[in-house]
């Protein structure tokens, strides 16, 4: 075994310095003029982006064949980088086939380091419609009742992971639910479709930003991004905030650092996938009304996690960004390679969410 790394990886985040098998090489042949093929990883999405889509399309086949036949379609989308996020629909016809799906997916070859997957009804509109598709989900939904929790072989370049190579997941069954599914104790608001991000951000000067633009397109769900001073101060946060009475309706929280704009949905959801450890880092805030039943609102924490505040031991990676010498050389070169107009560097966007500038963020 040698002890290689750090590289940049296809997460967007570094994978750490570990043990990996060593091989000897005796000889390398290759042709005259070879073309060498090769792809850039780092923040999402880059060209190896395209080959999770071709993968995406190489598993469905044989999954549906010989496991899972009520599959009707699945999409990783980018931000997921590919394990992180799998969104699958079904052709659902009995109570609990939600569960049999995930189960039967989660036990399927490379399926198995999966951590979100999300289930949905056969609809009429394509799963890539993402906006239509949330609405549908959510609609579906009872955080309190069809979010199920597990833990499993992960990915070793998860970095969210208290242990290498194992962890948490989840799945939000958001199927349509036979009557045998639907527990009667919980009420299902109306979501509000604006909040009070002003006064809320007032209340608690710990949220640098608050993204509830997804309430107007009838999505119940808020990303809020927080920086953490504490021990167990997002789980905190979390209740105090559904204490309120201005987000009844509303069914999910997630939580991004604050170096994350909130607003920057795509960014704020690629960072939640990959620093978010399903199993450990929920809370479900559950407010009893008036009736005498329950208001349900699930919390998910996709921050950084550190000793201090998290008790998380292993080192935690920076994310992928180009250093100042490299930016300055690149734009040097640009007007003689001929590439079309002049692109700035996409890693400038990131520069402030870094953590230090090596490989292993040393938040302060």
């Amino acid at each position: 075994m040698l002890w290689e790394g750090p590289f940049g990886d296809h997460t967007g985040y570094y994978s750490l310095p570990d043990w990996y098998p060593k091989f000897h090489i005796t000889a390398i042949t290759h042709k005259k003029d070879a073309v060498y093929p090769a792809t850039i990883v780092g923040i999402p999405p880059q060209e190896d982006a395209w080959l999770g889509k071709a993968t995406e399309r190489i598993f469905l086949a044989p999954i549906k064949m010989t496991l899972v036949p009520e599959i009707k379609d699945m999409d990783m989308p980018v931000e997921g980088v590919f394990h992180n996020l799998v969104i699958t629909q079904i052709e659902k016809e009995y109570a609990g086939q939600g569960q049999k799906v995930m189960n039967a997916m989660w036990g399927a070859g490379q399926m198995m380091f999966n951590k979100i997957l999300v289930l949905a009804s056969q609809t009429s509109f394509p799963i890539t419609n993402y906006k239509e598709l949330a609405k549908e989900i959510f609609k579906n939904l009872n955080p309190a009742t069809d979010v199920y929790f597990s833990q499993g072989p992960m990915d070793v370049l998860d970095h969210s992971c208290s242990k290498m190579g194992f962890g948490g997941k989840f799945c939000i069954d958001g199927t349509f639910k036979f009557e045998e599914e639907i527990e009667d104790q919980y009420l299902n608001y109306p979501a509000p479709k604006a909040l009070p991000v002003d006064d809320i951000q007032q209340e608690f000067p710990e949220i640098a930003s608050l993204n509830d633009s997804l309430l107007k397109l009838d999505i119940p769900c808020l990303i809020v991004s927080v920086q953490k001073n504490r021990r167990a101060h997002v789980a905190e946060l979390h209740n105090a905030i559904c204490s309120g009475n201005y987000i009844n309706g509303v069914k999910m929280i997630l939580y991004v650092e604050h170096t994350v704009n909130a607003l920057d949905l795509p960014t704020a959801l690629w960072r939640f996938c990959n620093n978010l450890d399903p199993k450990r880092d929920h809370f479900l805030f559950k407010k009893e009304t008036e009736e005498g039943k329950y208001n349900a609102i699930l919390g998910l924490d996709g921050t950084i996690k550190t000793k201090e505040f998290d008790g998380f031991e292993r080192d935690w990676p920076n994310i992928i960004v180009a250093d100042d010498k490299t930016i300055a050389s690149i734009d040097a070169k640009w007007n003689d390679l001929g590439i079309g107009k002049f692109i700035p560097s996409p890693s400038l966007k990131y520069k402030d969410q870094m953590y230090g500038d090596q490989a292993v963020a040393s938040p302060k």
